[in-house]
């Protein structure tokens, strides 16, 4: 084989390469943090005002995972007057594994299955409103 044919196979295997990954980009699936991300980032003050309400509070709502579910327990003030809220739980790397469920405390407490969860790392955010005053509060959270 001469020089001519060396360099021409060398070629076109680089153009190959570079095809290939080409490719395999246009096919990787890539996703915002939420569908309206854009339209989030315009109260993006209102969250920021939940959250420093949120560590005003002497007390919040935990969580504990036992069992297979996750115990959310809030503070009698906190489900008194007005309240309402959620509890999401956002998976970063899949949007279609993200599960929400309403806040509805008994006896300050709140039992959530984890089966709907798949293994992994999730942001549980919890948003509510109590007293005319609104909430949010995130953290990581790993199921087994």
């Amino acid at each position: 084989m001469n020089w001519g044919k060396k360099i021409a196979v060398l070629y076109l295997s680089f153009v190959a390469l570079i095809i290939t990954l080409v490719s395999l980009c246009f096919g990787q699936k890539v996703e915002l943090e939420s569908k309206d991300y854009y339209a989030q980032e315009l109260k993006f003050q209102d969250k920021i005002n939940a959250i420093a309400n949120e560590k005003k509070l002497t007390s919040s709502i935990t969580h504990l995972l036992q069992n297979k579910q996750i115990l959310l327990t809030a503070d009698t003030s906190l489900t008194q007057h007005g309240f309402e809220g959620a509890v999401k739980f956002f998976r970063p790397s899949d949007s279609s594994k993200d599960v929400s469920y309403e806040l509805n405390f008994i006896n300050n407490q709140q039992r959530i299955p984890t089966r709907a969860l798949v293994h992994g790392v999730y942001k549980m955010q919890l948003s509510w409103v109590s007293n005319s005053i609104s909430y949010f509060k995130e953290e990581v959270i790993f199921i087994d």
